[in-house]
Order: structure tokens, then sequence, then C-alpha cells
């Protein structure tokens, strides 16, 4: 188990030194704690400053979302996922009353298909 410092947090050392000075840099901070008794690099107060930006509620960078493709977001889920056009295939031969009707209805449209 590592062990606690005898003289305080080091990553609180680190925060109130950032708010007593907000423009100084990690360099700077990293100064003012070593002076403090602490060892802090200036990429450990930025890992600190960091986290305390993200505790804080500040905007951070924004998460693009990939959509699936070109008009796949405008298609419910069924759609995308391929149940959909299965389930209007059964409709549709529920429909002509059965599969040899569905076919002659699916010849017809494809005589028309080859005229338009």
């Amino acid at each position: 188990m590592a062990k606690k410092s005898a003289s305080g947090n080091k990553s609180q050392a680190i925060r109130e030194a950032l708010a007593a000075n907000p423009d100084a840099s990690p360099k700077q901070i990293a100064e003012k704690v070593n002076k403090q008794g602490f060892k802090a690099t200036p990429a450990y107060v930025s890992i600190v400053k960091y986290n305390q930006s993200k505790a804080s509620g500040k905007a951070g960078r924004k998460v693009r979302v990939k959509r699936a493709g070109k008009g796949a977001a405008l298609m419910p889920i069924e759609v995308r996922n391929g149940f959909a056009p299965m389930q209007t295939a059964l409709d549709f031969i529920t429909a002509c009353g059965g599969l040899d009707q569905a076919k002659a209805v699916l010849a017809q449209v494809e005589t028309i298909r080859a005229v338009v």
C-alpha cells in the first residue's frame, strides 16, 4: 500500500496553487508545490488540472456520433436491422392470399416495370 505523506495531500496542494494562480503554467505550479515539500512534475500538475476541469463541469470536447449511413438515421431501427423488410414481405404474401398469388402479382409488376 502507498504511504501517505506526512505533510498532506499533493493533489490538494496543486489544486490550491492552481486556485491561487489560475494563469500560472504547470511548470510554475510544480515549482511552487515542490517548495512546499512535495515532488510534483509539470506533467502531474497538468493531470490534476485536467481532472479538476472535468469534475467542475466545464465544457469539454464534443463527441460526434457516427451515423449508420446515408439516410439510415431516418429509418426505423427495425428497417436497419433487417427484420422490417421480412415482416413487410410476409404481410404482402398474406394480403395476396398466398405465395403463388404474390408471385403472380410480382410478375405483373415486372411486366409493367419493363414497359416503363
